[in-house]
């Protein structure tokens, strides 16, 4: 076994061949930072599909059995892992060890309340001012601790490892990449990104930052890819160029106007409300095709915060009704009835056409109270997100039962292929090391290493490369 002190260790314990569920460690001595905490969503093979109930009082078990989380030592509490004695818990753990979150999707942050709070986990203030008020509407993670805060560009050091936040574009409030830096090796971890987003620049500057640090490392995402067939090599080549057809974040206001100018009946639409910036487009985009936005309470509840937009409605549906008779209404939820104008599929239905209407799959069975003749359903990137997900079938059934027109009308939150290729040939790391995608093998550097590595291996760096912990000497 290679003796590695003074060496930086480097370890996957998820994301390499899936779509999210991206757990990276990084060690040196008795430092160790573990990048993203989330869980891999796989709505057609999951155990917990929606209907099993979950037991809160031994959910880290359950999820550590089911292999839905990791079994990394020194990160869970004695306490909470309750008899299993394979993993060493955080009180019996002499490392310095943090946790740092890339952004505020599940996929990447599910299972960072579960981790013991001895541990610190960081959110970047956007990020945190975020969480908050998902945390407020009911939609936080299981597990309750504390989070600490990271800026943008502010480095901060876990023992004797840097690391700093670099601002991108996502679509998700509060997206960061970080570079990482231990004594012997600076690594880039890319989170996910995108150029085509309302903030291009921000991505933009992170190449840019990222060369500046020369990294000898790229850990990098690549959702888009496909395989050969559905993604020649000829294809696959770096360009910023957009295609006419293709819906950027900043197209879609607009393409939204023009449907519901085109529609007589009333338009519903379903989208993803930590994508703030999306959030505020389709509030501005109902009022210029002259008609009211009316939302859920939680959405309105966020809109509240981040716009300064007044002509918004919250929708009452019946048990909303029956929360206010009974006087159960959660705090957060009494606030924003008090604040914001509410209507009823009653007075909806009155003149339809002069609505649009957020509805979330959750709550697809409003619909049967609307008058949707004539009328248009939107699916702007909401859950469930497409074929891949039991629950979009089932989405599209309800929808064919309404007889309502259906149009997809979203962009997404990750790189073209032609942009990660873009990203990676400007970055030109000495080694790549491609993750969260389903084909990382397609991603390529024109100089450096391509590195693929496994999972139940420990890697160590020497001399700007990377070798297996128990090589030979």
């Amino acid at each position: 076994m290679v003796n590695t002190n003074n060496k930086t260790r480097i370890q996957f314990f998820g994301g390499l061949r899936t779509i999210g569920g991206t757990i990276v460690s990084i060690e040196y001595n008795q430092s160790r930072v573990i990048f993203d905490f989330g869980l891999t969503f796989s709505p057609a093979t999951n155990i917990l599909d929606g209907y099993v109930k979950e037991r809160k009082e031994s959910i880290l078990q359950d999820y550590l059995r089911l292999g839905l989380i990791p079994a990394i030592d020194g990160i869970f509490s004695n306490d909470k892992l309750k008899g299993i004695s394979t993993i060493i818990s955080t009180e019996d753990d002499q490392r310095e060890t943090a946790v740092i979150i890339s952004h505020l999707h599940l996929d990447h942050m599910a299972g960072m309340g579960l981790i013991s709070p001895r541990i610190p986990v960081y959110l970047t203030r956007d990020s945190k001012k975020l969480y908050t008020l998902i945390e407020e509407i009911g939609e936080g993670v299981p597990g309750n601790r504390e989070y600490q805060e990271c800026d943008y560009e502010i480095p901060f050091s876990i023992g004797e490892i840097k690391v700093t936040p670099l601002r991108l574009d996502h679509d998700v409030l509060g997206a960061t990449g970080y570079s990482i830096q231990t004594p012997d090796t600076t690594f880039i971890y890319s989170g996910d990104l995108r150029l085509h987003g309302k903030h291009p620049e921000w991505t933009e500057a992170f190449i840019q930052q990222t060369n500046e640090y020369k990294p000898d490392v790229l850990i990098m995402e690549g959702t888009t890819l496909r395989n050969e067939e559905e993604l020649p090599d000829e294809l696959l080549i770096p360009s910023l160029d957009i295609p006419e057809d293709f819906m950027t974040e900043s197209k879609l206001s607009e393409s939204l106007k023009s449907v519901l100018e085109q529609t007589q009946g009333i338009g519903i639409i379903n989208i993803y409300h930590r994508n703030i910036d999306r959030m505020i487009d389709v509030i501005k985009a109902a009022k210029l095709a002259g008609r009211k936005i009316v939302l859920e309470p939680e959405t309105a509840y966020l809109a509240k915060y981040f716009t300064e937009e007044e002509d918004i409605y919250v929708y009452k549906n019946e048990s909303t009704k029956l929360e206010l008779k009974d006087g159960n209404l959660p705090k957060w939820k009494e606030d924003i009835l008090e604040s914001v104008k509410t209507l009823d599929a009653e007075a909806i239905n009155k003149d339809n056409g002069k609505y649009l209407l957020q509805n979330s799959y959750e709550n697809m069975l409003e619909l049967l109270d609307i008058n949707v003749e004539e009328g248009i359903y939107i699916h702007s990137n909401g859950v469930p997100l497409g074929d891949y997900d039991p629950a979009y079938h089932n989405l599209k059934r309800m929808i064919e039962k309404l007889q309502m027109a259906y149009i997809q009308l979203g962009s997404s939150g990750h790189a073209s292929p032609s942009h990660l290729k873009y990203i990676i040939d400007h970055i030109n790391p000495k080694i790549l090391i491609p993750l969260h995608s389903f084909h990382p093998e397609r991603l390529r550097s024109e100089k450096g290493i391509q590195f693929l590595p496994s999972y139940n291996v420990s890697y160590y760096m020497e001399n700007k490369m990377i070798y297996p912990l128990d090589r030979e000497q």
